[in-house]
């Protein structure tokens, strides 16, 4: 489905119907071009007259740029296009998406592992890029986790070339992080009130912490305290009581309090199970302005969120192409709007979703 802005009154005509008591406004900002869907009464929890969360869209890839880059172009670019044979050009579409990321100026990134690098879409202007290089004569190769340093710098972890790739926010490669330790890098956050760096190693079971400078200063998960202990944990995101850790293999999303000294575990969520609300493959973890927990439950295709306690609140989502629907959903990410970005892989798009506040 193409997304264009004169679908943004339907939304917005949705929302205030839905809930004339929610909690959240929605910022037409930056945002006209990636909301669009025919489905825009599904929300969540079902049958309640006072939604919790609403769908908003599908994030394509170039195709939903297409009325917003019209708007910024003059005739000449217009005519160039069209003498060149651009206008006709196949647009570049996302294929596996696995992590994602936004800033304040309007900015989306999205690692995409089948086109083995990284998507820059500007919501502003209306254009697309494709970032391939890693380096001098080297080119991503399974990018994953992505996380932003003060809006200007992006980190990138590689997990088959094994190290961080370190980019301006023109996609220029400024540097590396690397360690002789750091074998296979997933999840990644930049903590900003500590100037650090976190790093999920999947292949040793633990989580690596660097400076802004690159410099390994410790390793989270060797602790002989055994509900530290880690197993091929993967993607991670920042909480206000902390670090979330997405511990894959062992089918739990952890909460710790890191510090020099010891990490201390906070909370658990979820337990390997076959019911709803139970994990399998956990992967993106990210959190709201509440301090709700959010977990993409891979293996069953859902959406699961829990309080900042761990108790189980909701599903969203399920096995499908539909809206609202998932097929191996990999990474997750929540600005500062509560927008939800899913990282809808197998679906080849980016899934939207609108947190309205509540979940009492």
């Amino acid at each position: 489905m193409v997304i264009s802005m004169r679908y943004f009154t339907l939304i917005a005509l949705a929302y205030m119907t839905m809930s004339c008591s929610a909690t959240k406004n929605i910022d037409k900002r930056n945002f006209e071009l990636i909301i669009q869907s025919q489905d825009v009464n599904r929300s969540w929890p079902r049958g309640f007259s006072r939604p919790h969360y609403v769908y908003l869209g599908d994030i394509y890839g170039e195709r939903n740029l297409t009325e917003i880059k019209q708007q910024h172009e003059g005739i000449l670019s217009k005519l160039w296009s069209l003498l060149t044979g651009n206008i006709n050009k196949e647009p570049i579409a996302l294929k596996r998406p696995q992590g994602i990321i936004s800033d304040k100026k309007g900015m989306l990134y999205i690692s995409d592992v089948s086109h083995q690098g990284v998507f820059a879409i500007d919501t502003v202007n209306g254009t697309l890029k494709l970032w391939k290089s890693a380096g001098k004569n080297t080119h991503f190769n399974t990018p994953i986790g992505i996380a932003l340093i003060d809006d200007n710098e992006l980190l990138i972890a590689d997990a088959e070339l094994g190290y961080i790739v370190r980019l301006d926010v023109q996609g220029k490669p400024i540097g590396l992080i690397k360690h002789d330790s750091l074998m296979r890098p997933t999840g990644i956050v930049f903590v900003k009130e500590q100037q650090l760096i976190y790093v999920s190693d999947t292949s040793n079971d633990d989580i690596k912490v660097f400076n802004r400078q690159g410099e390994l200063l410790r390793v989270i998960g060797k602790s002989i305290n055994d509900k530290l202990s880690l197993n091929a944990p993967t993607f991670l995101a920042q909480h206000p009581q902390g670090l979330l850790i997405s511990d894959t293999l062992s089918a739990q999303v952890k909460l710790i309090k890191p510090n020099e000294s010891a990490d201390a575990l906070s909370v658990i969520f979820g337990k390997r199970g076959m019911k709803l609300g139970n994990l399998t493959r956990p992967k993106g973890v990210a959190s709201d302005s509440a301090g709700n927990v959010y977990i993409i439950e891979s293996y069953f295709d859902h959406l699961l969120v829990f309080n900042d306690k761990g108790q189980f609140l909701l599903p969203l989502g399920g096995t499908g192409y539909g809206a609202g629907e998932f097929y191996l959903p990999s990474g997750i990410w929540i600005d500062d709007r509560d927008r939800i970005y899913i990282a809808d892989m197998m679906n080849g798009r980016i899934s939207v979703f609108q947190f309205l506040g509540g979940n009492e």
